[in-house]
Order: C-alpha cells, then sequence, then structure tokens
C-alpha cells in the first residue's frame, strides 16, 4: 500500500531534529514529542546537576518529571511497537533491516529508562553525590541512546510512514493513543508538548489547530510553564 495520491501536508522542524520528510501525514505531534524528549532529558541533567541535595522537595519534583517524560515516552514507543512497525513489515518486506534497527533501538532505550529509574527512586529516597553520578550517568545515556533512535526514525522511518500508511490509519493511531492518556493526562499533556518552542512552530499550530484545543492548549501551557519555571530553577 503506497500513499502517494495523497498530496504533501506542511511539516515542522525543530531543533534537534534530524530531518523532514515530506508527505500526506501531519507528523506535527511526532516532532514535537521528539523536541519534548530531547528538550526534558537535556533540562533533567542540568537540574540534577545543580539542586542542593538536602532540597528533597525539588529532588522528588524532578523524580516525577522524569516519570511523567517516561510515561509519555512508553506511550510513543508502544504505538509504533504494536501499530507502525507491524504494518511497515507487512507491506514494505525490502525495509525489514531498518524497522529491526528500529525496534532494537527501542530495547537499548528501554534498559536505560529502567537504569535510570532506579537510580532516580535511590537518590530521591536518599541523595548523595555518589548517587547524582551515578544516575546523571544513566540520564546521560538515554538520552545519547534515544536522541540516537529519532534522529534514525526522523531520517530513515518516518519516510517509510509516509509511503506506506494512509492518513486514515494515521489517525486512527493518534485516536487511540490520545483516548489512552485521559482528561488530566492529556491537558498535562499539551502543556508539555507545546513548551519552548520557536516563534516559527507556534505560527504554524495557531494556523492550523482547531480553536477549542488552542484555547485548551493555553490554559495546559500556562500552568506547566509555572511547574517547569520551579523545576529547572
Amino acid at each position: 500500500m503506497r500513499t502517494a495520491a495523497h498530496p504533501n501536508v506542511p511539516q515542522i522542524m525543530l531543533p534537534g531534529q534530524a530531518a523532514v520528510a515530506p508527505g500526506p501525514l501531519d507528523m506535527t505531534n511526532m516532532y514535537l514529542a521528539h523536541y519534548g524528549f530531547r528538550r526534558d532529558l537535556g533540562h533533567l541533567l542540568t537540574a540534577i546537576g545543580r539542586v542542593p541535595l538536602d532540597d528533597r522537595r525539588r529532588v522528588t519534583a524532578l523524580r516525577e518529571h522524569h516519570t511523567w517524560v517516561l510515561f509519555v515516552l512508553h506511550h510513543h514507543h508502544t504505538s509504533e511497537d504494536e501499530t507502525v512497525w507491524p504494518r511497515l513489515r507487512e507491506r514494505v518486506p525490502q525495509a525489514l533491516g531498518t524497522i529491526d534497527a528500529m525496534e532494537a533501538e527501542h530495547e537499548a532505550c528501554d534498559h536505560w529508562i529502567s537504569e535510570s529509574t532506579e537510580l532516580f527512586r535511590a537518590f530521591d529516597a536518599r541523595p548523595s553525590e555518589q548517587g547524582r553520578e551515578r544516575l546523571m550517568t544513566a540520564l546521560r545515556v538515554l538520552a545519547d541512546t534515544l536522541g540516537a533512535h529519532l534522529a534514525h526514525e526522523e531520517t530513515d522511518g518516518i519516510p517509510l510512514m509516509m509511503a506506506h500508511i494512509t492518513p486514515e490509519e494515521d489517525a486512527a493511531t493518534h485516536k487511540a493513543i490520545t483516548k489512552q492518556y485521559g482528561l488530566r493526562n492529556l491537558i498535562t499533556l499539551l502543556g508539555w508538548i507545546t513548551a519552548e518552542l520557536p516563534a516559527d512552530v507556534e505560527a504554524h499550530l495557531r494556523r492550523t489547530s482547531p480553536r477549542p484545543l488552542l484555547l485548551l492548549s493555553t490554559l495546559a501551557r500556562g500552568r506547566y510553564q509555572r511547574r517547569m519555571a520551579y523545576l529547572w530553577g
């Protein structure tokens, strides 16, 4: 199945993004999520390196935000593992090497997700300089491993999606993911996914997003920004 009959749609380019693939799928949410993962893992590394060990409240808040980022990442990767890669395996057998690599990269990320989660729990329970260093090492490796995967996906994976997944299938996948979040988490997601965007991407979202979503996003972002001002210091 190919999607060549569908027109290309405008795409966004964000800091750290490796490539923009032309095609009929609106990859805005995908690129925004990738940007959020890169952005917040960087912020977490900086904040953990600076947080005073006796500021237990902020240490806990940083751990909770790390949990949130991994919650979003879990939904992001699960939808690909359960929907995107199986479809591409069936439709593009000549791309099995790329698809195998994508799945292996998810598994590599899973290891460092587990490692950083356990080390963050330990650091939160008993903050120490040794615990800080171990946690930061795990987060650096997670950021590097995930960053390499995201770049690979942007360069080689998304072009496959553009060519072999229909807009209707893509929309159904997004709808299914949205239902899994629930209203409260969805509001938090809107604040997270629209944080610290370049002006041109902000303008793109204002032009293309439904008005009710824009209003909800504005409310969510204000609350989210106040929370992040405390976290990042």
